[in-house]
């Protein structure tokens, strides 16, 4: 008997992405020519959800479209993911950003803001939350000032939803009070290295988080790109998870397609370790195609050849 998928609600932004390569990064008064990759729509909450949906994912769209340029394109996007546009923005555009990366993978993002922080208590409860579930958010959302009552509205949530929490580069922007009122019993962070450190302490990441998570009672995904990812929860070993080896075009959205990939794995009912697997397996597809825009569907997954 074919167990029913449970929904993911994605709960973030969807910004426009102009990706540059350079050789270097540029230092301030220097005169640079990059070479325009691409064009895309990005964010994390839509990479995700970009994820899901060629992974065959119930979604439930909780992503701001804004009203101008970037908006018709994510609105463009959205539909071709068989997606319907639910928070419209009467005036304003979807943020966007330049990314800057070099052959090294050093990274710049410059970003400028949109309509993705007019969170209100009246748009939240627009958003329909089913009884079982996962909810997924990142940083860029909870670090803002004007996304307390988007904070609030995650703590409140139902207790048979499960949150996935994206912290990136933003964590030590966000409320220290708020991790800790997080219900850690159905609270999964996904970190990388230097989130890790910033979160858990420094030192051996591993070691670090399995000491945070024993103390606070999260359960904490710690991704190491080409090394793998480690799940630590309280109580228990870490458990290794090794990546997939592919030629990497570049990361861009990596996590978010890792965060993607777990969270498709848990909506079908993988035990963590399967899930986690499989975020490994969707984030090794994505870094082997440029930009924010690699996520596979679930016959590219299936096909695809590693190395």
């Amino acid at each position: 008997m074919k167990v029913p998928l449970l929904p993911v609600v994605v709960m973030g932004s969807a910004t426009g992405d102009i990706v540059l390569r350079l050789s270097e990064l540029p230092h301030s008064g220097e005169y640079w020519e990059a070479e325009e990759v691409d064009r895309q729509v990005g964010g994390c909450a839509f990479n995700v959800v970009r994820a899901l949906c060629r992974l065959q994912i119930p979604v439930i769209n909780g992503i701001f479209v804004g009203n101008g340029v970037w908006g018709e394109r994510v609105t463009e996007e959205m539909e071709m993911l068989g997606l319907t546009v639910t928070l419209r923005h009467p005036k304003r555009d979807n943020s966007w950003c330049i990314a800057m990366m070099t052959p090294d993978d050093k990274r710049i993002y410059v970003s400028v803001p949109g309509c993705d922080d007019s969170w209100n208590a009246d748009i939240l409860a627009t958003i329909p939350l089913p009884e079982q579930g996962h909810i997924y958010s990142s940083g860029y959302e909870l670090a803002n000032p004007k996304a307390d009552v988007l904070r609030e509205w995650l703590l409140a949530s139902p207790s048979g939803l499960t949150l996935v929490l994206d912290f990136g580069p933003r964590l030590p922007d966000i409320d220290r009070e708020f991790i800790q009122a997080l219900p850690a019993e159905r609270t999964i962070l996904s970190l990388n290295l230097d989130e890790t450190a910033m979160l858990c302490g420094a030192g051996d990441p591993v070691v670090q988080a399995g000491r945070y998570v024993n103390e606070r009672g999260f359960t904490a995904i710690v991704r190491l790109g080409a090394e793998g990812a480690w799940i630590c929860q309280p109580g228990c070993e870490p458990e290794y998870i090794p990546a997939y080896q592919v030629n990497v075009a570049d990361t861009i959205g990596a996590g978010d397609a890792h965060c993607g990939g777990m969270l498709a794995g848990l909506s079908q009912g993988m035990s963590l370790r399967d899930a986690v697997e499989l975020g490994n397996r969707v984030a090794a597809v994505t870094v082997s195609r440029s930009g924010s825009d690699g996520a596979p569907t679930k016959d590219e997954l299936m096909d695809f050849v590693f190395g």
